[in-house]
């Protein structure tokens, strides 16, 4: 006797790669903040050097090829990284060609779910903003900034 597949019974099976893709997605925004340069690197430029124009231009030079380096490095990291993931997925989906649907759903899912925290992680910092406005307080405006990014 078959059992009848309902849509949404990959869903308990997906709760360990919601996981592990947050904690790979974690893992490569950390990386990838490596490859960009800051904005207090260019304001510390101006600040340091800001009576000397000829000192500014040299250094905006020299962080502008800096860039250019960190950029070139990032794209044949991207361009690596792609490759083998596009190998490791065409190699299951080769030995195991009844799963692709159910990779499909739950890829899905997990970019639902990883764009559900991203707008859950924006609604939190709004509303602490919000009220440490309204209450003139510092510390709820603290307390905003404990999930953000530095941006």
């Amino acid at each position: 006797m078959k059992k009848k597949k309902i849509f949404f019974s990959f869903i308990p099976r997906t709760i360990d790669k919601v996981i592990y893709t947050t904690i790979v997605g974690v893992f490569i925004s950390y990386l990838t903040s490596f490859f960009f340069i800051e904005e207090n690197k260019v304001k510390g430029i101006f600040k340091r050097d800001k009576d000397n124009r000829i000192i500014i231009k040299r250094s905006i030079a020299m962080l502008i090829r800096e860039i250019k380096k960190r950029y070139v490095s990032f794209i044949i990291m991207t361009f690596i990284i792609l490759v083998i993931s596009l190998y490791y997925i065409l190699c299951f989906n080769y030995v195991y060609p009844k799963t692709q649907t159910e990779w499909v759903k739950s890829s899905i899912l997990i970019i639902f779910i990883i764009q559900l925290l991203s707008l859950l992680k924006c609604l939190y910092e709004t509303i602490f903003r919000l009220l440490s406005f309204k209450c003139e307080s510092e510390k709820l405006f603290k307390i905003s900034k404990i999930f953000v990014n530095n941006s």
